[in-house]
């Protein structure tokens, strides 16, 4: 048997992009498939401030169906002053796989 640590890598290479609709922005977010070193960097960037770091996962986190960047630090301020809380966390929790289960899941349970 090959090493574990082959088995770790693999499955996490091999998860899709994720997407979610946000229609209070009328569009689709994607989220591409974090480390623990993407997660690391925005923590100490945003000096353990719970919303910063927030903000720092939907800026560096939130993506089109391209792979680009929907956001760039230059619209910190606005997403922190000017955006509605609650959806701009929806979006943070996404792009953190915060939500436990998928929306998928909470149908399949209900």
């Amino acid at each position: 048997m090959g090493k574990l640590i082959e088995a770790a890598v693999a499955h996490f290479s091999s998860q899709e992009v994720r997407s979610m609709e946000v229609p209070e922005w009328g569009v689709t977010v994607f989220a591409k498939n974090l480390t623990l070193e993407d997660k690391s960097k925005w923590l100490k960037r945003a000096q353990e401030d719970t919303t910063d770091y927030m903000v720092y996962a939907v800026i560096f986190g939130a993506i089109d169906e391209k792979g680009e960047s929907l956001f760039d630090v230059g619209d910190k301020a606005p997403l922190r002053n000017a955006v509605d809380p609650d959806v701009l966390s929806k979006v943070a929790n996404f792009v953190l796989k915060l939500d436990a289960d998928s929306e998928e899941e909470r149908e399949k349970n209900s």
